[in-house]
């Protein structure tokens, strides 16, 4: 038996033209080309790849391969979903190559093994390369949002955030022509304030700094049905973008904050919210309501007095405001879901009650805004706006009543 630290060697002896491809070059990995692949290119991280193989082991077992399934075996790299000498070794082939890897425990299944695969296993692994697809940050990967990596930026793990203060590098090109090159220094989560596709803003949050990609944008993600006049964009055109992210500065989150410092940014949130919402930018002024309610909802443990009143306060406009901004947008669920959030809080908020009602009415549902509006009228009784929504609420009701019965006596004068 092994003793539990000896090290364990890799059963095999390197033929004419291997290439030792392991990390440390350390003869750990090993790569022979049985056919060379197309042009130049290889795999980067994050895109998705299909292969066929063929799995070994040193004395000839097989113990899985992949045409016996109905189609190629498909991952993406750098996500470590697949063992690390496949993570290195497919990462080195081109496109139609065929090599075989030759590969140590330590970048294999290691003392443990896998299924058929003993512990400390040499494993071979013939695979074929068939292509790869770049990585989809679109969040239904619907292919809305691709990205090409041309450069590396730093740590992958370290990415900017909602508030962080980025300086980028822009060049948009469509059918070829470039139309927007520049430098622009923003807040992540305003981009539209500077004409920046709602495509490259979402891919911001998963860049590096250092980081230069290539994002083609479908048009959903880019100017839209639209186009862009500013641009020279048409509508409803797919772009690309080379986008390099120069620097960035973290923005605060709650977890990093106490209770008075949460207070203080909730504070410049209101104070931003509300000049979107002057501005009639819906959506950014919705995001910083939201925000509010994201750093204070979790603090009445630690804040108390004046301040925790405050608190409240602070929540339960979020709350309001954030139905209104969701009104103005005509997404009446996510209003109703708010004013009955910031109900909770102040059961007596007349505008709470009355957006409520209006989110109702937009979702077709009268009885529930009937509801609402003669509990506006309960605490405000000279409330002629929400006596003319009841009005409205009740013949509503009314018709819904009669489509019912008409209904009905269809139904039952077929069954006769």
């Amino acid at each position: 038996m092994k003793g539990s630290n000896e090290v364990v060697g890799i059963d095999y002896t390197p033929i004419e033209g291997a290439i030792d491809i392991s990390t440390q070059h350390d003869g750990k990995l090993w790569k022979e080309i049985i056919k060379e692949g197309e042009g130049d290119e290889t795999p980067q991280d994050g895109v998705e790849v299909n292969v066929h193989y063929i799995g070994t082991l040193t004395d000839g077992t097989e113990f899985d391969r992949s045409d016996r399934q109905a189609k190629p075996f498909s991952f993406n790299l750098g996500k470590k979903s697949v063992i690390p000498g496949w993570e290195i070794g497919v990462a080195s082939m081109k496109k139609g190559e065929v090599c075989k890897l030759i590969i140590h425990p330590e970048f294999g299944y290691g003392k443990s093994g896998s299924g058929k695969i003993p512990g400390n296993a040499t494993l071979i692994f013939e695979i074929e390369l068939i292509d790869w697809k770049y990585e989809d940050l679109t969040p239904n990967q619907n292919g809305g949002i691709i990205r090409r990596i041309i450069k590396f930026g730093g740590s992958k793990y370290y990415h900017p955030n909602e508030g962080a203060n980025l300086k980028v590098a822009l060049e948009g090109f469509h059918d070829g022509r470039s139309f927007d090159k520049r430098e622009v220094e923003f807040v992540l989560g305003e981009a539209s304030e500077h004409n920046i596709c709602p495509g490259i803003e979402h891919a911001l949050y998963k860049i590096t700094e250092g980081e230069q990609c290539e994002l083609t944008l479908k048009p959903k993600y880019a100017f839209g049905s639209k186009g862009s006049e500013e641009f020279g964009v048409p509508p409803n055109a797919q772009v690309k973008y080379i986008v390099s992210l120069l620097k960035f500065t973290k923005g605060k989150e709650a977890w990093s904050l106490d209770g008075m410092e949460k207070m203080e940014c909730a504070r410049e949130f209101k104070e931003k919210g509300t000049k979107f919402f002057k501005a009639k930018k819906y959506i950014l002024a919705r995001q910083y309501y939201k925000k509010i309610v994201d750093f204070l909802k979790m603090e009445a443990s630690v804040l108390d007095g004046d301040i925790e009143e405050e608190r409240k306060w602070l929540l339960a406009m979020a709350h309001f405001n954030q139905a209104q901004c969701s009104l103005e947008l005509q997404d009446f669920l996510a209003a109703k879901n708010s004013a009955d959030e910031g109900l909770q809080i102040q059961p007596d908020n007349v505008k709470g009650w009355f957006r409520r009602g209006l989110g109702n009415i937009g979702l077709k549902e009268p009885r529930p805004a009937k509801l609402d509006f003669e509990k506006v009228l309960e605490l405000e009784p000279t409330n002629k706006l929400a006596a003319q929504k009841l009005h409205l609420a009740n013949e509503m009701i009314k018709d819904d009543a009669e489509k019912e019965r008409k209904l009905y006596a269809k139904m039952f004068r077929s069954a006769d």
